[in-house]
C-alpha cells in the first residue's frame, strides 16, 4: 500500500472514509460534498485497485485529501485501510457515487457528542439516476423493521433508537454507508468491516456494532446516492448466499451479534434456499435448482417447495402447466421468517 498527501490530521473532528475504484466520473462530485461540510475533516481515500485516474483526481484536492492505494481487496478492505488510518474521533463513510447535502455532519456531530452512548447515526437517503430522475424518495419510514421502532424524539427529526435497533437491522438492513456517522471507539472495538463478506459487509458489520452501542437515526434525506453504469451489480443469488454465511459466523460467535441473531438467521435458512431454488428455475439451471429446493427441504418441509422440487424434473411444458397449477391452487410460499 502506499500514500499521498499528509496524514496531519490533529484538528480533524471527524475523518471521512472514501473507498474508490473506477470512479473517475463520480467521485469529484463525492469529494467536494465532503469538503463543502462545515466541520473540521480530512478525507481519506483509498483507492482499491483502480485501472482509471479515481487516484490522480483525488490528489488534485491538496493536503486535506490523503489518498491511499492498494491492490483490491473489495469495498470493505478499502474502509478497513481507511479506518486504520484514522485519527479523527468519528469517522463518516461515503461512497464515491454518492452526494452529501450541506449540514450533514454538523447534524451528525452534535448529536454523537451530546450521547455518549451512540456508535453510530444513521439519516435517510434519495437515489436518483444521472439524469435527477427519482428512483426512490427516502425509504426509513416505509421500511416495516425501521417504521416499528419506538424512538426517543431528539428534536429536528431525529431520534435515539431502542437497543433493539440491531435485531430490526437483522430482519433488513435499512443503513446505507454513505448516511453513517461511526464512532472511531466503537468501530474500532469490533475490529472493523468482515473481508469474508464484499455485498453484505456493512450489514454484518451494524449488526456486530449495535451489539454494543445505541444508534440514532435523522429521518431527512441528507445523502444522494446516484444510479450509474459503476454501482455495483448485486445479483440476488450472490447476496443471499453471503447472508447464509453470516448466519453461520452468528451460529459459531453468537456473543458478536444481537441476541437472538443465530436463531433468527436459522428460521431464515429453508427461505433463503428456496429463494436461491427459484432464481436458478428461471435462469434454466435445473440441477442447481433442485439442490437448493432439496437444501430448503431439509431445513423445513413445505408442500410449495416440494412442488417446487419435483417440477424441476420434469420437461419444460410439463413445469410450466404444474406451476401454472401451484399458482392458481393459491399455494405461495411465505417471504416472512416466524
Amino acid at each position: 500500500m502506499s500514500g499521498a498527501s499528509g496524514l496531519s490530521s490533529s484538528s480533524a473532528k471527524i475523518d471521512v472514509v472514501l473507498p474508490a475504484y473506477n470512479g473517475s466520473q463520480v467521485i469529484r462530485t463525492a469529494l467536494e460534498s465532503a469538503l463543502t461540510q462545515d466541520v473540521p475533516l480530512r478525507i481519506i481515500v483509498v483507492d482499491d485497485g483502480s485501472t482509471d485516474d479515481s487516484a490522480d483526481i483525488a490528489r488534485s484536492y491538496g493536503a486535506r485529501v490523503t489518498v491511499l492505494t492498494q491492490a483490491n481487496r473489495g469495498v470493505s478492505g478499502a474502509r478497513n485501510t481507511g479506518l486504520a488510518a484514522a485519527q479523527a474521533p468519528y469517522v463518516a463513510l461515503l461512497d464515491q457515487d454518492d452526494v452529501w447535502e450541506p449540514g450533514k455532519l454538523v447534524r451528525q456531530l452534535e448529536l454523537i457528542e451530546a450521547h455518549p452512548d451512540v456508535g453510530l447515526i444513521f439519516t435517510d437517503m434519495l437515489l436518483l439516476k444521472r439524469d435527477g430522475t427519482v428512483v426512490e424518495d427516502g425509504y426509513l419510514r416505509t421500511t416495516p423493521p425501521y417504521a416499528a421502532l419506538e424512538g426517543q424524539p431528539l428534536g429536528n427529526q431525529a431520534f435515539l433508537l431502542p437497543e433493539s435497533l440491531g435485531e430490526a437491522v437483522l430482519r433488513f438492513n435499512f443503513i446505507s454507508p454513505s448516511t453513517t456517522l461511526l464512532r472511531r471507539q466503537a468501530i474500532q472495538e469490533i475490529g472493523g468491516f468482515d473481508e469474508a463478506f464484499r455485498l453484505c459487509d456493512d450489514a454484518e458489520c451494524w449488526l456486530r456494532l449495535l451489539r454494543h452501542w445505541r444508534g440514532i437515526a435523522i429521518e431527512e434525506r441528507l445523502v444522494r446516492s446516484l444510479v450509474w453504469e459503476g454501482n455495483a451489480s448485486l445479483k440476488w443469488d450472490k447476496l443471499i448466499l453471503e447472508r447464509l454465511r453470516i448466519g453461520e459466523k452468528a451460529a459459531a460467535r453468537p456473543e458478536l451479534f444481537p441476541p437472538g441473531a443465530a436463531a433468527y438467521f436459522r428460521r431464515e435458512r429453508p427461505i433463503s434456499y428456496h429463494r436461491l431454488g427459484v432464481i436458478a428455475l428461471h435462469a434454466g439451471d435445473m440441477p442447481a435448482a433442485r439442490k437448493h429446493f432439496l437444501a430448503s427441504l431439509r431445513e423445513r418441509w413445505r408442500f410449495s417447495t416440494a412442488l417446487m422440487f419435483c417440477s424441476t424434473m420434469l420437461p419444460a411444458p410439463l413445469r410450466k402447466g404444474l406451476l401454472r397449477a401451484k399458482r392458481a391452487a393459491g399455494l405461495r410460499w411465505s417471504l416472512h421468517v416466524e
